[in-house]
């Protein structure tokens, strides 16, 4: 079976062999690991960035910086799979090699089983699964718009069987004595206002 070509130049994770085929670069798909692994414990794309600068780890094009879109484009790419989507985007102008985003205009075609994976299938799917959660505004019971909060698991999760509104995290001190607990947001925000 021939493999295809994937046109790129800089992607985390892997390398070309001379033929041009992708190789896992064992070093940098730890890194993806890491990224997935942590989306998946509920750490924010933010967070998930900060740590790798902490860490002194650099993005695929070999910066310093990483940015949530970089972090949002790896939870979201196919390739990491062993898919590969074709045409992605498309060239209008031969002439000054311009590209741009395909939204249609040519047809698209996914090959599965491409190259070898990085992140097993079902991870992959856990993690669009959860972006999709994360990306819902939800509407509590009183009517307010409610987003997701990732500095913590539980976060959208516990719902008060009284009144239907979330838990949230927060730093109790009673006598002197602190602690960490979970409380129902109509118990901590003001009513009447």
């Amino acid at each position: 079976m021939s493999r295809l070509q994937v046109n790129h130049n800089r992607f985390l994770g892997y390398t070309k062999d001379e033929e041009g085929n992708l190789v896992i670069d064992p070093e940098q798909a730890e890194i993806v690991k890491r990224i997935y692994r942590e989306y998946l414990e509920g750490y924010s794309m933010d967070k998930i960035a900060a740590g790798l600068e902490a860490d002194g780890i650099l993005t695929g094009a070999g910066k310093p910086r990483w940015h949530t879109s970089t972090i949002n484009k790896i939870l979201r790419n196919e390739k990491y799979i062993g898919d590969a989507l074709l045409q992605k985007t498309y060239t209008t102008d031969f002439l000054n090699k311009t590209r741009v985003k395909n939204t249609g205009i040519v047809p698209q075609y996914y090959v599965e089983g491409n190259h070898e994976a990085i992140i097993p299938r079902e991870i992959y799917m856990r993690v669009q699964e959860e972006l999709v959660r994360r990306r819902v505004v939800k509407t509590s019971a009183n009517g307010k718009k409610r987003s997701y909060s990732c500095n913590h698991c539980f976060s959208q999760i516990i719902i008060c069987g009284d009144c239907g509104e979330m838990f949230r995290r927060i730093h109790w001190n009673n006598r002197g004595c602190k602690s960490i607990v979970w409380r129902c947001i109509s118990k901590l925000e003001p009513t009447g206002l």
